[in-house]
């Protein structure tokens, strides 16, 4: 019987702010480093508010232009070792991005992807 290990997920070594760019910059284990917009990571957040649920429809459904302060990070933190919580400058802190999550929208933002 042939086994199949999963892949592993991926796993960020660092994170930090490129305040020029307004960017979240994150660098993999596998030496990829991506830079994230401020203002489209705040667009990926994926709580409830932002995304909607169960066939309500999100923030961003309703109105997609950023209002003053919503893309303005003011901090991330790790989430057990899964994940990254964002706080932004007009209070909101609900969405919680795992690194899968991260790792396929610096990779859709990357250029030549």
């Amino acid at each position: 019987m042939a086994t199949f290990a999963a892949p592993a997920p991926p796993t960020p070594t660092a994170f930090a702010y490129d305040e020029a760019e307004l960017a979240l910059v994150v660098t993999w284990a596998d030496g990829e480093v991506h830079q994230i917009p401020f203002e489209e990571l705040r667009r990926a957040c994926p709580c409830a508010v932002c995304q909607g649920e169960m066939g309500r429809p999100g923030r961003f459904d309703r109105e997609p232009e950023l209002r003053p302060g919503e893309a303005d990070l003011v901090t991330v933190e790790l989430v057990g070792q899964y994940a990254l919580g964002a706080a932004w400058r007009d209070g909101h802190r609900t969405g919680i991005y795992t690194f899968e999550r991260l790792r396929a929208l610096g990779e859709r933002l990357s250029p030549g992807a």
